[in-house]
C-alpha cells in the first residue's frame, strides 16, 4: 500500500468509513440524547405560529391554525407562508403522533440529517477532522432553533450542495466533460437550491449566491457555456416551481395574496451590516484558501455571496449560524496541515463550548417546578368556563403537549399581547393570559414594562452562564423549569396567579390594573 493510499497511517477507505459511522451515527445521536430530550427543550417563540399548523394538517388534512384567530381572521386555508416545510412534518406527525415528543424528534432528524449531508460533504473534500466535528458544531444551533421554516430548508438546501459539489469539483479543475451526469448533477443540485427557499424564504439568498458563484466559476473555467447554463437553468427552476404548486394546491393567487399580507406586518428583514461583516469573513477565507484549497475556497465563496445577499434580504438565524459553522470548519481544516491537528481539534472543542456551554449549565442546574397538575387545571377551567385564554410557546410545548386547543397564541394576538408585551391596556375584560416567566424575564430581558411589573420577585434566577452567543434564546435560561403566571382582566383590575411550591394570587398595581 503506497503513501498515497494512507492518512496518517491509517488505509483511506477505513478511515473515512469510521468518520462517516462516528460523525454521521453516535455523535448525532448522543447530542440527541443531550440536546434534545424533550422536558429540557427550549420553544422557540414562532412555534405556536407553525406547529399547530403541522399537526392540524397531519390530524385533518387541513392547513389551519385556531391560535391565530384574532390576528388573521376569516382564514379556513392558511397560504401565510410556504407549505412544503408543513407538509412534510405533517406527514410526519401523521405517523408518529401530534405532541412535544414527536416534535423534538422531527426536529431531532432534520439536524441529524443535515449534519450527515455537510459530513459527506467534508469527507468529499478530504477534510475528515471538519467531518468529525461537524455534528457537535451544529447541535446547539439546532436547540434554539424551534420548529422553524430553515428546519427542512436548510437540510433541502444543504443536500443541493451536496449534489452540486461534483460539478463545482469539475469546474475548479477546468474540466469540460458534456457527460450526461454532469447535466442531472446540474439540474438536481439547481432544483434542490431552488426548491429550499419553497421551503424556507429565508434560504432565498443563501440559493441564489450558491448558484451565481457556481455558473460564474463553469462559465470562466469554460466548463460550459452560456446557453447550456441557462437551459439547466430553466429545467431546474420549471422542476421547483411543480413542486412549488403541488404544494400550494396550485392556489397561485391566494397564496400570493396572503403571503404578502402576512410579509407587510412582519418586522424582519432590511439591511444587516452584521451579515456583511459575515460575508467579508467568508470572503478573506475564500482568497486565503483560493491557492492551496481551491474546491474549498469555492465553497466559501458561495456562502459568501449567500451571506452577502441575505443582508439586504431576510438573514434568519439558523441558516446564518450554519453557514458560519460551514466555513469555520472546512477553511480550519484545509488552511492547516495534518501536523496542526490537535490544534484544530482544541480549536473546534472550544467553539464547541462556547455554544453549548449555557445549555449544559441549563440542564445540570435547572429544577423541575413540579406545578404541572396545577397549571393544566387551572387552563383547562379557564377554556371550559368560555374565557378568551391566551398561552405562550412554553406552555404549549411543556404543558399542554402541543394540544392547545381552545386557547390562542400570545404571540399572534392581534392588539394583545402585541408580541413583545409592552403594555397589559389591550387585555380585555375576563381575558386569560397563561405566559412563563422565562419568556417575559428570560427571552424579553425584562426589559418590557408588563415584564417588570407582573412578577412579585424582581431579580429573575437564571443559571450560570456567558454572553448570549447564538441569540436571545441561547442565554438567560431559567432555573426552574418553568414558573407559570396566569394572568386576568376580573372587574377591570388585572388578577395575577402564580404556580409553583404555592399557588398565590394578587391585584397589579398601578394605572394598567
Amino acid at each position: 500500500m503506497n503513501q498515497a493510499e494512507t492518512v496518517n497511517g491509517t488505509p483511506r477507505a477505513l478511515s473515512a468509513a469510521w468518520i462517516l459511522l462516528i460523525a454521521g451515527l453516535i455523535l448525532p445521536l448522543l447530542c440527541g440524547l443531550i440536546f434534545f430530550w424533550p422536558e429540557h427543550t427550549i420553544a422557540n417563540v414562532d412555534d405556536l405560529f407553525f406547529v399547530p399548523w403541522a399537526m392540524e394538517f397531519a390530524e385533518s388534512g387541513r392547513h389551519s391554525n385556531s391560535l391565530l384567530a384574532v390576528q388573521f381572521p376569516g382564514l379556513e386555508n392558511y397560504h401565510l407562508q410556504p407549505r412544503l416545510h408543513l407538509i412534510l412534518a405533517g406527514l410526519f406527525f401523521g405517523a408518529a403522533g401530534t405532541d412535544t415528543t414527536s416534535l423534538v424528534l422531527f426536529e431531532f432528524l432534520c439536524y441529524a440529517l443535515t449534519s450527515l449531508i455537510f459530513v459527506l460533504i467534508c469527507l468529499k473534500l478530504n477534510l475528515r477532522l471538519a467531518a468529525l466535528f461537524t455534528p457537535l458544531i451544529f447541535a446547539p444551533m439546532y436547540v434554539v432553533a424551534g420548529f422553524r421554516l430553515e428546519l427542512t430548508g436548510a437540510l433541502i438546501w444543504v443536500l443541493g450542495l451536496l449534489v452540486s459539489l461534483p460539478l463545482l469539483i469539475k469546474a475548479v479543475a477546468g474540466e469540460r466533460g458534456r457527460a450526461r451526469s454532469t447535466t442531472a448533477c446540474s439540474i438536481f443540485g439547481k432544483v434542490l437550491l431552488g426548491v429550499a427557499p419553497l421551503a424556507a424564504p429565508a434560504i432565498f439568498a443563501w440559493s441564489l449566491g450558491a448558484i451565481a458563484v457556481l455558473e460564474i466559476w463553469r462559465l470562466l473555467s469554460r466548463q460550459a457555456g452560456i446557453l447550456r447554463i441557462l437551459s439547466e437553468g430553466l429545467a431546474a427552476l420549471c422542476l421547483s416551481l411543480i413542486v412549488f404548486a403541488v404544494s400550494i394546491n396550485f392556489e397561485f393567487a391566494e397564496f400570493l395574496n396572503q403571503f404578502t399580507y402576512h410579509a407587510s406586518r412582519s418586522t424582519g428583514g432590511g439591511f444587516n451590516d452584521e451579515a456583511i461583516v459575515r460575508a467579508v469573513l467568508f470572503a478573506a477565507a475564500a482568497t486565503v484558501l483560493f491557492r492551496k484549497a481551491r474546491v474549498v475556497a469555492a465553497l466559501c465563496a458561495m456562502l459568501a455571496a449567500g451571506q452577502f445577499l441575505a443582508a439586504f434580504l431576510h438573514d434568519k438565524a439558523l441558516i446564518r449560524n450554519l453557514a458560519a459553522s460551514m466555513v469555520f470548519l472546512v477553511a480550519l481544516d484545509a488552511a492547516l496541515a495534518v501536523r496542526w491537528n490537535k490544534a484544530k481539534s482544541a480549536l473546534y472543542g472550544v467553539l464547541f463550548l462556547v455554544l453549548s456551554i449555557n445549555f449544559f449549565s441549563f440542564y445540570l442546574f435547572s429544577e423541575d417546578q413540579h406545578n404541572r397538575g396545577q397549571v393544566v387545571d387551572a387552563y383547562l377551567q379557564d377554556v371550559e368556563a368560555g374565557k378568551r385564554v391566551f398561552v405562550d410557546e412554553t406552555m404549549a410545548q411543556h404543558y399542554l403537549d402541543q394540544k392547545t386547543g381552545g386557547a390562542l397564541s400570545w404571540t399572534w394576538g392581534g392588539t394583545f399581547p402585541k408580541g413583545r408585551a409592552t403594555s397589559l391596556e389591550d387585555l380585555q375584560e375576563g381575558d386569560v393570559w397563561f405566559v412563563s416567566e422565562y419568556t417575559l424575564l428570560g427571552y424579553l430581558k425584562g426589559r418590557h414594562d408588563v415584564a417588570r411589573r407582573v412578577w412579585s420577585k424582581p431579580d429573575y434566577q437564571r443559571v450560570p452562564q456567558i454572553p448570549c452567543v447564538l441569540g436571545r434564546h441561547s442565554c438567560n435560561l431559567p432555573t426552574e423549569r418553568w414558573k407559570i403566571m396566569r394572568l386576568e382582566r376580573e372587574n377591570g383590575n388585572v388578577l395575577i396567579r402564580e404556580f409553583g411550591e404555592s399557588v398565590e394570587e394578587r391585584q397589579l398595581e398601578g394605572r394598567e390594573s
